[in-house]
């Protein structure tokens, strides 16, 4: 098994999440080798993702904008995305009021 990894740069995310998201999921799906994203962490502007090869992949990623004020927002939010089998798999602090979380989707 092989392990991968990919950075993108937090500007990149929030000029255009759908774009980095379809990014992402190509990158883990369109090719022969197959990655499926084991883990996501920061360092300052840096996103970086880790990546383990798979056999085959039924999933896809996605960024989205986490739109809460507080720990009890953010928890609601991670209910209703896992209510419609969307997992949370990080979230990436962009300052003090905006955060991205990146998502897993079963196909």
């Amino acid at each position: 098994m092989n392990f991968k990894i990919v950075k993108y740069n937090i500007d990149d995310l929030v000029v255009d999440l759908k774009e980095m998201s379809q990014n992402l999921t190509t990158t883990c799906s369109s090719r022969a080798t197959k990655w499926q994203v084991t883990g996501v962490c920061q360092k300052n502007d840096i996103v970086i993702i880790a990546l383990n090869q798979v056999d085959s992949l039924k999933e896809d990623y996605f960024f989205a904008d986490v739109r809460a004020g507080s720990v009890e927002d953010i928890e609601q939010e991670i209910r209703a995305h896992w209510q419609s089998g969307i997992y949370l798999l990080g979230i990436i602090n962009i300052n003090e009021d905006e955060n991205i979380a990146l998502y897993r989707r079963e196909k």
